[in-house]
């Protein structure tokens, strides 16, 4: 009997409101779970009353402690541990991160996450932007120490003025560069061009090309291709 009553409330509240309430007969949303039996018959419950309430709004969004969510998950909480995820790759001190599909898993932040880039090709380098062959994908998107290593052997001896590279997630434009105003300026050498230095940047989650242009005037202008001369690293700053 009890079963036939509960079912009879909810189809009445559904065909009449077109909303369903469970332990209510006040549904703030299209579904409410009232867990505590706490709301009012009328009106919009308290904080304390919404915090033990369950609720899908008319858009598709879910409340959890929240009769009036703004996204698909909207959860209120007064105190912390208001989520949580375990899924195998939980532990202490990680941060959840998501990858370039939006699929989340837990990272370790320390130890420090030190990236190394591929190693470069030999390349002629020209006054437009010019992919070194060196990448690194990026997981946790912050700020990081970049450090490039470059040599550019050059002919004739003193040609060009400077020397320039940003980290980019196009081969061939900056796109979501690492310095967004202006590529990181080194100046010309006598026999050959090097870029041996540590800078800042913000890094979004990716994978980062190493793009170079110089001033121009030279005959020849090619870099070389080991790691030590035509690579990167990035430290993850905590």
């Amino acid at each position: 009997m009890k079963n036939i009553t509960i079912l009879t409330a909810l189809l009445f509240s559904a065909s009449a409101f077109s909303q369903i309430g469970i332990n209510t007969s006040n549904p703030q949303a299209v579904f409410n779970i009232d867990a505590a039996k706490d709301n009012p018959s009328t009106g919009i419950p308290s904080l304390t009353q919404q915090s033990n309430d369950f609720v899908v709004s008319s858009s598709g969004n879910i409340g959890i402690g929240n009769t009036a969510p703004t996204r698909k998950m909207d959860i209120v909480k007064t105190t912390g541990g208001a989520l949580k995820i375990t899924d195998g790759t939980e532990g202490n001190n990680k941060i959840f991160v998501s990858n370039p599909t939006g699929i989340g898993t837990w990272q370790n932040t320390s130890p420090a996450v030190v990236i190394t880039s591929t190693i470069g090709t030999s390349s002629a380098i020209g006054t437009a932007y010019t992919y070194m062959g060196s990448s690194a994908t990026v997981t946790i998107p912050g700020y990081y120490v970049i450090s490039p290593r470059l040599i550019v052997d050059k002919a004739p001896t003193s040609c060009g003025s400077y020397i320039a590279y940003n980290l980019s997630t196009s081969q061939t434009i900056a796109t979501n560069a690492a310095y967004p105003s202006q590529d990181a300026h080194f100046s010309s050498g006598t026999l050959y061009d090097f870029m041996y230095s540590s800078n800042i940047g913000y890094l979004q989650a990716g994978t980062y090309y190493m793009i170079v242009r110089y001033s121009g005037g030279c005959t020849s202008y090619d870099s070389r291709a080991n790691a030590g001369q035509n690579s990167f690293t990035l430290i993850l700053l905590k």
